[in-house]
């Protein structure tokens, strides 16, 4: 599936949601990804950005470092 903008699972999207709308999620590439659950959500900012550990991505006490890809 090709897309113009973004795709998350088989869908083309504008965008992923980095700043709004649920879950939060992070692009590698065209493809949009959530971030972990336990991810602390950031307001204004980027929640999440697909880095192991992800530094943008605040998890709580038994999150695992890695984020969560659908």
């Amino acid at each position: 599936l090709s897309c113009r903008h973004y795709r998350r699972r088989q869908l083309c999207v504008a965008a992923c949601h980095f700043l709004h709308g649920e879950p939060r999620e992070f692009a590698q590439g065209s493809e949009c990804f959530e971030c972990h659950p336990e991810c602390e959500r950031m307001e204004g900012s980027v929640t999440c950005n697909g880095s192991v550990p992800a530094p943008r991505c605040r998890p709580g006490p038994t999150a695992p470092p890695q984020p969560h890809s659908a």
